[in-house]
């Protein structure tokens, strides 16, 4: 296991490029090349390349192509969820809202 290509591997899949992964990480965009091309590394570096690319350490430890895509997609598919989830909540409190105002206002010809 070459823990550098697999960072490489799940940053390109991310369509994140070399310097915005070391601007995540505020180091070089050198120091991101050579990330990638370190055989082995330490869990703290691991964990804190992955939480800069908002991914699990175990994706950047075990890297497989189908279980990458099928992480990405899950994670796509959570995120669609909140985000509809979050513009129902909205809707609904302008609904509320409009509710409320139209309450005030019968209350005021009524």
């Amino acid at each position: 296991m070459h823990l550098g290509r697999n960072i490489r591997r799940v940053r390109e899949l991310l369509n994140v490029k070399q310097q915005t992964q070391a601007d995540l990480l505020s180091v070089s965009q050198q120091t991101v090349s050579k990330i990638e091309q370190t055989q082995y590394m330490s869990n703290s570096v691991i964990d804190r390349i992955a939480k800069a690319l908002a991914v699990e350490a175990g994706v950047i430890l075990y890297y497989d192509d189908a279980r990458i895509i099928n992480y990405l997609r899950a994670k796509d598919a959570v995120t669609h969820c909140y985000l509809t989830l979050q513009n129902q909540v909205e809707f609904l409190r302008k609904t509320i809202k409009l509710f409320d105002k139209l309450i005030e206002e019968g209350k005021k010809f009524g």
